[in-house]
């Protein structure tokens, strides 16, 4: 349900230029000539205007979305996002899902990210998983584009968890951070637009997603919001550290996503195909408002 950021100094004169002049000065008059040296005031600083905020995420945000597989509800997600401040360069996200199908067992996850809005990739972020391959929880911190150092720790292990270092040539988004990037930064719409193509970390999987922007239209139906939408046709390929695909378990997966077609771009709706049927998540409840100032 997861896949469902100048001084330049100048001298006018070269010093040795500087000393060429002085002597000529003292052949043409036999008098002293003490050189005046003009100290230019300190250039004033000026405060860099604050940076601007995307539309997307100047709000705080609150949203819940139900979980359906067919026509059984399976599972439910809340999602809540921090308003980013002017100025600010980063803001945090959580997410949190919970559900099961046919009380085979029950499954949670949780995501807190770190989103860098300069750089539009996750910073850092925090996923823990309980049910499935067990508890798990997968935290991980990105330096710089692409450099990034992970931790898996489990319930109950006694040994101190070993960081893992990897380098991508590309940055990588955590699933929260890839919802957060594509409302900031779709892919464009006109004749001719590339694909976006972005990496997606999933605990240690890795996907090589590609972003098809499918046009505007109405809201599909079973969307409580009655907006012009933005749909998204999306590939995720499963591929290793070295960037060649994975042809173990996971499989590729293509989805399709509508935004609001508006300046908050929120997810209304995905669907995933599944077996025989698709996973579809939708938006039930959503409450933006501004931050408070404290």
């Amino acid at each position: 349900m997861w896949v469902v950021a100048l001084l330049t100094l100048s001298m006018t004169q070269p010093l040795h230029r500087c000393v060429e002049l002085m002597g000529a000065a003292r052949v043409a008059a036999p008098v002293a000539v003490v050189p005046t040296i003009v100290v230019p005031p300190a250039p004033v600083a000026v405060p860099a205007p604050p940076r601007p905020v995307p539309p997307a995420l100047a709000l705080a945000e609150h949203s819940r979305y139900r979980v359906d597989y067919g026509v059984l509800e399976i599972g439910e997600l809340e999602l809540a996002i921090a308003a980013a401040t002017p100025g600010a360069t980063l803001v945090h996200a959580d997410g949190h899902g919970a559900g099961g199908l046919f009380g085979l067992g029950h499954m949670e996850n949780r995501i807190a990210t770190d989103f860098d809005l300069s750089r539009l990739e996750s910073r850092r972020w925090d996923n823990a998983r309980s049910g499935g391959e067990g508890d798990l929880r997968d935290r991980a911190e990105q330096t710089a584009a692409g450099q990034v150092s992970l931790v898996r720790e489990r319930p109950g292990d006694t040994h101190a968890p070993v960081p893992t270092r990897a380098t991508l040539a590309a940055p990588l988004l955590d699933p929260l951070g890839f919802l957060l990037r594509l409302r900031v930064e779709p892919p464009g719409s006109r004749p001719g637009d590339p694909p976006q193509i972005l990496y997606v970390l999933d605990g240690q999987a890795l996907w090589r997603v590609t972003i098809t922007n499918a046009g505007r239209g109405p809201a599909p139906e079973g969307i409580v919001a009655d907006v012009p939408t933005l749909r998204l046709e999306v590939e995720a390929e499963p591929i290793r550290w070295d960037g060649v695909a994975d042809v173990g378990e996971r499989a590729h997966r293509s989805l399709k996503l509508w935004l609001s077609d508006d300046a908050a771009r929120v997810p209304l709706r995905l669907e995933v195909p599944v077996g025989i049927a698709n996973v579809v998540v939708a938006l039930t409840d959503i409450d933006r408002r501004p931050a408070l100032v404290r």
